[in-house]
């Protein structure tokens, strides 16, 4: 694959003051293109985008990391490698650093979907007005063994790697100064947690919501995103357990098949992926489909499962009545636990116990919202550099 600069700079890069007001209107304006543009309409996660775009939700954000006893700098040079699988995350982190001040190089996979095209088509129309942060907000479209990227590598002050385990081993291939920092993100499997009483005692509304949210965080992205939940964890006795997923997943099939996210490949991958999962347990597992939604029953979240479960549409699901049962199952690859109708201090002292996995706890609805903290790594803090002054 060649080596292709998407918005090439206009103007020299330059490391900027963190926080600089210039910086904020580069994201309002990219926020406004994305939000006024008919084509976002068909991907949800650029109208997300847009939103988190805007200066009244970023100035709030960052506001807290600029009242401080120290002096906060950027960083300098870093290069992001971004996932095929969610399109638009390149831009959260890459604005992040750019709002620290950075020059940023952000590494776009051939893999990329139709958000991406809309994306690159929004940052070249505002380069013009915004030709400083153009130049600080590099995208490049390369395999991630490019041979161009070893002189790049060799000079930066940080790098991002988001992607499978396998696809972030290998990039480490490239050498970086020894004062680099990396942040790595790897392969995640994300859980969701339903109380089952709470459904069954809950309204037509409260209802409706539920799977609306449900919906948005597992199928945005055909189930692909990190923080999507692949496993439906239910808590409640075994009647309860049973009487909610009788009301729930009738409801949620009929709406997934109203709004039909997932294609006939994805139908079909998800089938297969099914039969490769029953057939790698050591246990007996039971598989239900309805329509375009499959599900299979387990006693336990099995160490495979976290490798070999490729989403789009396919759902295990575990039932507990307590959930420090939950506990010893939890692995680092564990990260997003969606959480509806659960008490939240009963949420909170299980959650004291648990010393292993769960970098994200949300309430169902926001698995997808990104905010500076990610992966339990800040964003901001390891963007930045801190000067101490104590004289």
């Amino acid at each position: 694959m060649s080596f292709t600069v998407l918005n090439p700079a206009i103007e020299p890069a330059m490391l900027s003051a963190p926080f600089a007001p210039a910086d904020f209107a580069y994201c309002q304006a990219l926020s406004e293109a994305l939000l006024k543009d008919p084509q976002s309409r068909d991907y949800p996660d650029l109208i997300a985008l847009g939103f988190w775009l805007r200066q009244a939700n970023l100035k709030p954000l960052l506001a807290p990391y600029q009242q401080s006893d120290f002096f906060r700098q950027p960083l300098g040079l870093i290069f992001h490698s971004a996932p095929a699988n969610v399109d638009s995350l390149f831009v959260y982190s890459g604005i992040l650093s750019l709002l620290c001040g950075n020059q940023n190089v952000i590494r776009l996979s051939s893999r990329s979907g139709g958000s991406t095209a809309v994306l690159i088509e929004k940052i070249r129309g505002i380069a013009d007005a915004f030709p400083l942060q153009n130049a600080r907000f590099q995208l490049i479209q390369c395999s991630y063994d490019s041979p161009q990227l070893k002189p790049l590598i060799a000079e930066v002050d940080g790098r991002v790697l988001w992607g499978s385990d396998q696809a972030i081993q290998a990039q480490r291939q490239l050498v970086m100064p020894a004062h680099a920092r990396e942040l790595s993100f790897g392969h995640k499997f994300s859980l969701c947690l339903l109380g089952a009483e709470a459904l069954l005692q809950a309204d037509d509304t409260q209802f409706q919501q539920l799977l609306q949210m449900f919906y948005r965080d597992q199928l945005t992205f055909s189930q692909q995103g990190c923080s999507s939940a692949k496993a439906v964890i239910w808590l409640g006795d075994t009647a309860q357990v049973q009487q909610a997923q009788q009301r729930f997943w009738p409801a949620f099939t009929e709406l997934v098949a109203h709004k039909q996210p997932l294609n006939a490949s994805e139908q079909y991958q998800a089938l297969a992926n099914a039969q490769q999962l029953i057939m790698s347990s050591d246990t007996q597992l039971t598989l239900t489909q309805q329509q375009t939604i499959s599900r299979i029953t387990v006693a336990q979240l099995e160490p495979m499962f976290t490798n070999l479960h490729q989403g789009c549409g396919l759902f295990l699901e575990l039932a507990l009545t307590d959930l420090q049962r939950l506990n010893p199952m939890l692995t680092q690859a564990h990260q997003t636990l969606t959480v509806w109708g659960v008490d939240t201090s009963q949420l909170k002292n299980w959650l004291s116990t648990v010393h292993t996995g769960l970098d994200r706890i949300m309430p169902v609805g926001q698995a997808l919202s990104f905010s500076p903290d990610w992966d339990g790594v800040n964003l901001i803090e390891q963007f930045s550099r801190k000067i101490v002054c104590q004289v």
